[in-house]
């Protein structure tokens, strides 16, 4: 079973990917990504978004240098729900980003 911070954690993610999706050239710094997902509801420090772009960068969903969020084919991928990832949620039906 979940725990309510796994929940938060997997949906913290993709909110994370949905919002380099939409960014120019689906790259973001980390001060602009962390206003990004704050504007759906995940109010988080630098160091708590480090560590998800870390975790992202590490299962090969985005690149992570230099505080600089950048997308990947795969991430586009699961944030489209066109691929699965444990640990990021998938997209509800009809939510496309």
């Amino acid at each position: 079973m979940n725990t309510a911070e796994q929940i938060v954690t997997v949906d913290r993610r993709r909110a994370i990917l949905a919002a380099l999706m939409v960014a120019p050239s689906y790259m973001m710094p980390a001060r602009g990504l962390r206003e990004q997902i704050a504007l759906v509801g995940y109010a988080v420090s630098l160091d708590r978004l480090a560590t998800d772009c870390a975790w992202l960068a590490e299962q090969g969903l985005i690149a992570w240098q230099n505080d600089v969020a950048t997308l990947g084919d795969r991430g586009a991928d699961v944030v489209l729900g066109r691929a699965q990832v444990p640990g990021v949620k998938r997209p509800e039906p009809g939510q496309l980003q």
